[in-house]
This record gives C-alpha cells, structure tokens and sequence, in this order.
C-alpha cells in the first residue's frame, strides 16, 4: 500500500512540475496585449530630418495607402493648389488645406484596392537650411475595389515646398500639382474625383 502511494505522489509531483513547465513557457492567453504608441501609424516612416526623407515619406505613404503617415509629412498651415482640373469639381474651389486634404486622401484610400505610385525628379531640388522645393513628375495608376475595378491614370507634376520645424522635423507647406502636355488626368483630378 505504502509503495501505491509513494507512486501517487511520484505523479502527483510530475504532473505538478510538468504543468508549471507548461504554463511558464506558455503565453497567457488572456492577457491584454501591449498598446502601440499613439504616434506610430505603422508603414515605411523615417524621421524626417532632411527634405528628402519628408519627400520619400509622402512617397511611401502614398503607395502603401497609410494615411496617418500622409497626414505626419504635412504641416498645420499646408496648402494644395493645382493649375485647372479635367474633372468637375463642386464648386469653385481652386485650393485646400491639410484637413481637406487628409480628408480627401483617406476617401480614396478607402475606394482604391491598389495605388502604384511612380515618380522621378522633373527639375534640380533646391534646398536651403530651412527651406526646401522639390519637382517630382509622377504617374499614379489607381485600381477601385469595386467589382468589376476600375483602373484609372493620372500624370503630371508636382512641386512640394518644405520647411524645418522648430523640432528640426521637415514638412511640407505646399503642394503644387500641374497637368503634363498630352496627358488629360493629373493627381489634383484624382483627388477632386472623391472630395
């Protein structure tokens, strides 16, 4: 009898040893995750520093549809102008600022399945200490999530005025965007198309 229960304890202890094992190398499934800093918004974001990283920030942001880091490259005074637009726009409305434009954005981020952004440099950049201009043509190829998708191009120029922030951080004060010759659609038509 003695050596039954001396075998009972045996596994009882195993059992126990095993289970604590088991439990301390497992992750607690009901435990609450760890929340995100408030400022991430996720995607490809470098701190900008230069002008040239606020640029290829808009860029990634743009492709990748994020628009918490379209909304970081621009300032609290930005501005979007255009030359004319190819598709009605309502009203008369030749400009808007970064809450229009944040808005605006985030319409087609939630229409478009994909947006491939392509661009290259159009004339030299000029930069100063604290001021920046930089000429990009693009071509956007948008892709609609509806059913059958639509698939649309724009194409043209735009000219992006930076600044340096107190905080030693580059934004952008003011978007230009212009129609290139022989192509009808430029990102200004996109955007006015979901405003």
């Amino acid at each position: 009898m003695v050596g039954i229960i001396g075998k009972l304890a045996k596994n009882a202890v195993f059992v126990a040893l095993l289970a604590l094992v088991v439990a301390s190398c497992s992750k607690n499934p009901f435990s609450t995750r760890t929340s995100e800093d408030p400022q991430s918004t996720g995607g490809t974001y470098t701190d900008p520093v230069s002008a040239g990283i606020a640029v290829e920030n808009l860029f990634n942001a743009y492709n990748e549809q994020n628009i918490g880091n379209v909304t970081r490259c621009l300032s609290d005074s930005f501005v979007f102008t255009f030359d004319f637009l190819n598709i009605d726009q309502p009203g008369e409305v030749s400009e808007w600022t970064q809450v229009e434009e944040s808005r605006i954005t985030d319409n087609i981020f939630h229409v478009m399945a994909e947006i491939f952004l392509t661009w290259l440099p159009s004339q030299t950049d000029l930069e100063g200490d604290t001021t920046a201009v930089y000429h990009r043509n693009y071509e956007i190829t948008a892709i609609t999530a509806e059913s059958p998708p639509e698939t649309t191009f724009y194409a043209g120029q735009t000219v992006l005025h930076l600044s340096e922030t107190e905080s030693a951080h580059w934004v952008i004060d003011h978007w230009e965007d212009r129609h290139l010759t022989g192509r009808p659609y430029s990102w200004a038509d996109l955007k006015s198309r979901y405003r």
